[in-house]
């Protein structure tokens, strides 16, 4: 359930400025879409093709950024709170109504919980139902594991991480501090490596014995699978405040840079190497052993098959600079 707050909180908040008149204004009661507005909650626009909307609209409390100011002249019949940092704002709210609201906050070990006695389970923790911890895991402080979720030998999950139900951490594996990693995803299965023997007509497994370190505030997708490493010594990294949506593959001895953030549907193959601060669009292919420089952008559906420089913005398939490509797609147009 989202908490209540009144205008001048929400304001206060987000550093912003009040137009229109809060005089006997209820509380807000979370947040909606302005083109879907309800009574008793905000919203909020950043584009100007929306302000036209605001003309159906009255006693809407709307957050605006301050390049569309104007809008709260031309339709003086709502309530504005005015920003600078639109994006930044939009987050704000979102997180002042709900950041709680899908997440549990009891501590203690269920009785239908599996724990091994040499487990340590850290203060403020919560073991849920059926949840199997095998020997040696160390679970830090406040960190929460939901129902059926299993955490198996010698993995160490830091403090105040959230693990949703139906999780799988495999052998080994680290996971750092304040993670959120939702139902489904799988954490250390084996990289996909076959050798096929033609002479005995049989295809050999290669095992990996390595692990994968999530390192802190990393977030993980539901459906998401990351590989362990090849070798015992080695890892697949996922660094600071990395990003990644459901139904993702990160492949084994893959290393991802800090703040890299990864929509839905993407495969980042084996011993890739993806930079600091770079985009991954919907849908994106990486082949094995390719560089991504940092804060590059590969676009929605591109296959990438070569190293990517730092800055470039890469589409198609084969990607390649997105200026180039839209070049080479008119061209087959015709235009």
């Amino acid at each position: 359930m989202a908490r209540e707050m009144s205008v001048i909180e929400l304001a206060n908040i987000l550093g912003g400025r009040i137009v229109g008149d809060i005089g006997g204004k209820d509380s807000l009661l979370g947040t909606c879409a302005v083109d879907n507005y309800v009574k008793g909650k905000v919203s909020f626009i950043k584009n100007p093709k929306y302000g036209a909307m605001l003309a159906e609209l009255h006693d809407a409390v709307i957050v605006v950024p301050e390049s569309l100011s104007a809008l709260c002249e031309k339709y003086p019949q709502n309530i504005y709170v005015v920003v600078e940092d639109i994006a930044g704002s939009m987050v704000r709210i979102q997180d002042s109504f709900y950041a709680d609201s899908f997440t549990h906050d009891e501590d203690g070990i269920c009785q239908t919980a599996k724990v091994d006695p040499s487990a340590s389970i850290g203060h403020g923790a919560y073991i849920g139902e059926n949840v199997f911890i095998g020997r040696d895991v160390i679970v830090g402080q406040r960190t929460k594991i939901m129902h059926n979720s299993c955490v198996f030998d010698n993995v160490v999950i830091g403090s105040g991480t959230y693990i949703y139900p139906s999780v799988c951490i495999y052998k080994n594996c680290q996971i750092g501090n304040d993670c959120l990693i939702h139902s489904g995803a799988r954490i250390g299965p084996d990289g996909f490596r076959f050798e096929h023997d033609i002479t005995n007509k049989i295809i050999r497994k290669m095992h990996h014995a390595g692990k994968v370190i999530i390192e802190d505030r990393v977030e993980i997708g539901a459906n998401t699978a990351i590989d362990r490493a090849t070798f015992e010594d080695s890892a697949t990294i996922l660094s600071d405040d990395v990003k990644i949506d459901n139904l993702v593959h990160i492949g084994h001895n893959a290393t991802i840079g800090a703040r890299t953030t990864i929509a839905a549907l993407s495969c980042i193959g084996g011993s890739d190497v993806i930079g600091e601060d770079v985009w991954i669009g919907i849908g994106v292919t990486i082949s094995n052993d390719v560089s991504v420089g940092d804060r590059a952008k590969v676009l929605l559906n591109a296959v990438v098959a070569y190293d990517v420089s730092e800055d470039e913005i890469v589409s198609g398939f084969y990607a390649m600079p997105h200026r180039q490509w839209k070049r080479v797609y008119k061209k087959l147009k015709g235009e």
